[in-house]
């Protein structure tokens, strides 16, 4: 269904729910056309002024997005949710400063929003504003969830700490949201720890399975969240409320490496690598994340964007994320010289972190991988979107990695400079190794 037909939908709520069943098929473009014809016979109806933004979002075209918006706000100039898409939008152009003062006005509407809050923090963060962000990030833990979330579960064990006395109190620490949210902010647990026990507490982490192995050798009593059985515990608290709690500042983040790999691991896998008995720039790459994260579209590469990578001389590309097969016969199609080595796989970052060990570099999107590689120290070109993650602020420097070099995109849904800049940068690696 990629058309609109008058006479079959007596209201916008009718029409609205044809659109979401068209969503649902992934059939964007015909979603676009019938938006556009939808709103001719309910004009500036918001659900499908915002269905129709998203369908410009989608293909990189976040002022087309605005205008549409602005076009409903126009006729809903009270709407907190009209401004809140606006507010999005403009972040999504890199105009921060406009973003930032239109979800002000959207959160002055409706106080209670989440999201609003929540993007707010986001530019608070981004701007250096920590003081100011890392309070309002704590409204994520109030968000509604289902009851097999780990918020809720934890949370049913024991409540939220909020500051309450901690002398003789058992607080567990806990994996909350990414993965790599979780790779880059285990940093803090060691402080934070250390300065619970000053107030008489009992610390624990509790990580998520996949990381658990990994983070055992950083923080050797952390256990993990799935499975553990947390006896007596007093308080929890969320991985991403250690920053507010400690106070931290930009000025205190350390790029230096925290994390190691099983040295035997790295050499087995080193071993395996060493196979094929080629001298090569050996390169572990990431080009797409989760479909299910909000900004995936955006962060992930599509494969034919990476064909400059597949002419150079002398480096051979190693999936670090599994599961990527039909993405790998193209570029194998595409001249390729790559590698997929993930089958080997036991303990997935824990083998991950070992592998990217024994590469001599890894090229990736803004995924986990980019945190565990920066985390272990290892060279890192990460090739980000324009707007990005908060934390790569809005250049292309950052002080939670020393490895890492970010290279940014200058225009939304444009990869092909940001490519040809990584494949200069390899091609250099590889001439020094060939010496």
């Amino acid at each position: 269904m990629s058309s609109f037909h008058p006479t079959a939908y007596t209201s916008a709520a009718d029409a609205l729910a044809a659109a979401l069943r068209i969503r649902e098929s992934g059939d964007w473009s015909a979603l676009e056309r019938f938006c556009i014809d939808a709103l001719q016979h309910f004009p500036h109806d918001i659900e499908l002024s915002w269905q129709l933004s998203h369908c410009h979002w989608l293909r990189y075209d976040g002022a087309a997005s605005e205008a549409v918006m602005r076009a409903c706000l126009a006729h809903h100039p009270e709407s907190a949710q009209v401004k809140h898409a606006i507010a999005f939008y403009l972040l999504e152009q890199a105009r921060y400063n406009e973003a930032e003062a239109m979800y002000r006005e959207s959160s002055a509407l409706d106080p209670e929003q989440m999201g609003v809050a929540l993007d707010l923090a986001d530019l608070e963060l981004r701007r250096g504003a920590w003081r100011d962000g890392w309070t309002r990030f704590l409204r994520r833990l109030d968000r509604t969830r289902d009851t097999s979330s780990v918020v809720r579960v934890m949370e049913a064990l024991a409540p939220r700490w909020r500051g309450e006395p901690l002398a003789g109190k058992r607080i567990v620490v806990y994996s909350e949201l990414g993965l790599g949210d979780d790779l880059q902010f285990v940093r803090l647990y060691p402080r934070f720890a250390a300065a619970v026990k000053q107030l008489g507490a009992q610390p624990l982490l509790a990580v998520r399975a996949p990381l658990q192995p990994l983070i055992e050798r950083f923080v050797p009593d952390c256990v993990t969240v799935e499975t553990h059985d947390f006896d007596a515990i007093d308080f929890t608290i969320g991985m991403m409320s250690m920053p507010y709690w400690l106070g931290l500042s930009p000025a205190e983040i350390d790029g230096r490496p925290y994390l190691d790999a099983e040295p035997s691991l790295v050499q087995t896998w080193r071993d395996r690598l060493a196979d094929d008995g080629r001298e090569r720039l050996r390169v572990g790459i990431v080009w797409a994340g989760s479909p299910t994260h909000r900004r995936d579209s955006q962060r992930s590469i599509p494969v034919d964007a990476l064909a400059p990578l597949w002419q150079l001389s002398g480096v051979t590309f190693y999936p670090v994320a599994p599961g990527r097969d039909a993405d790998i016969a193209r570029m194998r199609a595409a001249g390729a010289d790559i590698v997929d080595v993930t089958q080997h796989y036991r303990e997935h970052f824990h083998d991950s972190a070992a592998l990217v060990t024994a590469l001599d570099a890894l090229v990736t999107i803004d995924s986990s991988p980019l945190h565990l590689g920066g985390a272990l120290g290892r060279p890192v070109l990460a090739m980000i979107d324009r707007a990005s993650h908060w934390c790569w602020g809005t250049g292309e420097t950052q002080p939670w990695y020393d490895s890492v070099r970010l290279v940014r995109q200058q225009k939304a849904g444009d990869w092909t400079p940001v490519v040809a800049r990584v494949a200069a940068d390899l091609a250099q690696r590889a001439a020094i190794k060939r010496r």
